[in-house]
């Protein structure tokens, strides 16, 4: 039982973070110098069957830096689809043009 309140805690918590960080727009500037955290480069995360694969909410950043220099995150969505969990991120351009990614946290989504 205690353990079941220790994982729902944890879940409000993440879901917690994930709306705040949703809440304004931001600027990606974050960098990593663990170029692995991104495990499926071949995808291009328009939709959840091309869903770019990362360990880490951080690579989805880098992601979006990488293939989008200047892009503001606009929001953040959480989504579950059968046995899988996405972030959907929305985002502008430097051009302007808003446009949203998928990427595939199922690997890390839950697991402290």
């Amino acid at each position: 039982m205690s353990k079941m309140i220790i994982r729902l805690a944890r879940l409000l918590l993440l879901v917690f973070v994930i709306s705040l960080v949703s809440c304004q727009a931001t600027k990606i500037t974050k960098t990593t110098s663990n170029s692995t955290e991104v495990t499926s480069s071949d995808q291009n995360g328009s939709t959840k069957e091309q869903a770019v694969v990362v360990k880490s909410i951080d690579a989805e950043y880098q992601w979006i830096k990488k293939n989008y220099p200047g892009a503001r995150v606009i929001s953040q969505a959480l989504i579950h689809s059968g046995k899988k969990s996405y972030d959907l991120l929305t985002f502008t351009t430097s051009t302007g043009e808003t446009k949203q990614a998928y990427f595939d946290i199922t690997s890390f989504f839950g697991k402290f």
